[in-house]
């Protein structure tokens, strides 16, 4: 019996889980390496990181109100152009960033500039006690405000007290 055409329904787990495991501490390694490492020669100055994390406070507390006008505002065109209705990004945020959507207590973390984007670390607690790291990037607009652009968001092991 040739194994790589016949895999049983375990092996196709295990391998999917180890698939998975692997990307995961790969992204983990470059965003701990990459992007922190050369973000961190360009410190934010205190206003913007003021304005950023009002951006991202707002955004979670928009969310938490259900209010999805308001925490679709907070996307960058670049998001709604993907996302281009409040219901589609509403959507695309419940299915993939539940912790955010609903997040037991969070803090923010460090934040640095970088090539004109600004990268804010922000570690949640969600429902079950899981701890996340998220890093968002955030693009400064035309009339000088704050857009978030990405997010990024990876399990830390372990559970919050």
């Amino acid at each position: 019996m040739n194994r790589s055409l016949n895999r049983s329904e375990g092996e196709s787990v295990v391998c999917e889980g180890f698939l998975q495991q692997t990307r995961w501490w790969l992204l983990a390694a470059l965003v701990a390496c990459v992007p922190w490492a050369a973000a961190a020669e360009t410190p934010l100055p205190d206003a913007d990181r003021q304005a950023v994390q009002w951006v991202i406070n707002s955004q979670i507390s928009a969310f938490r109100a259900d209010d999805y006008q308001s925490a679709y505002s907070f996307a960058a065109p670049s998001v709604r152009k993907v996302f281009p209705t409040e219901d589609t990004f509403i959507s695309m945020v419940r299915r993939d960033y539940m912790p955010l959507y609903r997040p037991v207590s969070y803090i923010f973390g460090r934040s640095s500039l970088d090539a004109g984007e600004v990268l804010q670390e922000l570690l949640v607690t969600d429902d079950r006690r899981q701890l996340w790291q998220i890093i968002y990037t955030l693009e400064r607009q035309d009339d000088l405000s704050w857009k978030v652009s990405n997010v990024l968001m990876l399990p830390y092991k372990g559970v919050s007290a």
